[in-house]
């Protein structure tokens, strides 16, 4: 009778993966079910874009292998908690989700937007460790991670996937109408990203995208954001800024 009939919704919420692996030797691919191409063709991606990104930041990457974890819809990556900070679900669909050395994917039926995820993960993982180190989840607790602002970490992570859009492109135009643009460290959310992603774009555009692994170097060592871009580019930060306003 009708009553022992499972609701769909937990049926689906409780849905256990019967989880497979890829090792490789700089990552691991976890899939289940019929995602083996999914995995696969994350592995063949992973393995351009790692290089890629390694000579972006001219940073190796560490000792621990990058994991990746593929989900094959949306509402598989949704309904499983792993890797979301607790309380803070709303940020799911079109972010790429990291715990520590782990990427979260999951494909939407479009493979560049999964391209985009992988991308987008590597750098993330790049940049953490090059900044906060191998063991960047015990740096968190450490204060200095206050010295970098979301807009400075999220934008260059952005720039580093994508180097700018059309879609980025009218975000900025709209914040600069609203006079928001020189509130930086203010920003938050995906404002605060598209800011920062404007702004490293810019640094690429006029003094080559060389320079940006030396304003990380500088920014780290120095424990201060603004003075890696004075000590590289030899201006202040609200000259940069101004400059980066008129461009």
């Amino acid at each position: 009778n009708g009553m022992h009939q499972p609701f769909g919704k937990n049926r689906i919420q409780y849905e256990q993966f019967d989880w497979q692996k890829f090792e490789y030797e700089t990552y691991t691919i976890f899939f289940y079910g019929l995602g083996r191409n999914l995995a696969e063709f994350t592995a063949f991606e992973a393995d351009g874009i790692t290089g890629e990104m390694q000579r972006f930041f001219d940073y190796p990457l560490q000792s621990k292998k990058i994991q990746f974890v593929v989900y094959q819809k949306l509402e598989h990556f949704r309904q499983s908690n792993i890797g979301i900070p607790e309380g803070d679900e709303s940020n799911v669909g079109g972010v790429t989700q990291l715990a520590g050395n782990k990427v979260f994917l999951y494909y939407d039926g479009d493979l560049n937007n999964l391209r985009k995820q992988i991308r987008s993960g590597i750098a993330q993982v790049l940049l953490s460790q090059m900044l906060f180190g191998d063991n960047w989840r015990e740096m968190i607790k450490n204060s200095t991670l206050l010295n970098f602002p979301l807009w400075y970490t999220e934008g260059l992570k952005d720039y580093a996937t994508e180097t700018w859009s059309v879609q980025a492109d009218d975000r900025l135009r709209d914040m600069i109408l609203r006079n928001d643009y020189e509130k930086f460290n203010r920003l938050t959310g995906e404002e605060a990203a598209i800011a920062g992603q404007s702004l490293w774009y810019y640094i690429a555009e006029t003094y080559g995208s060389s320079v940006i692994p030396n304003i990380l170097y500088m920014s780290r060592v120095s424990r201060n954001v603004e003075s890696g871009f004075l000590f590289v580019l030899g201006i202040s930060f609200n000259t940069l800024l101004n400059d980066a306003k008129l461009y």
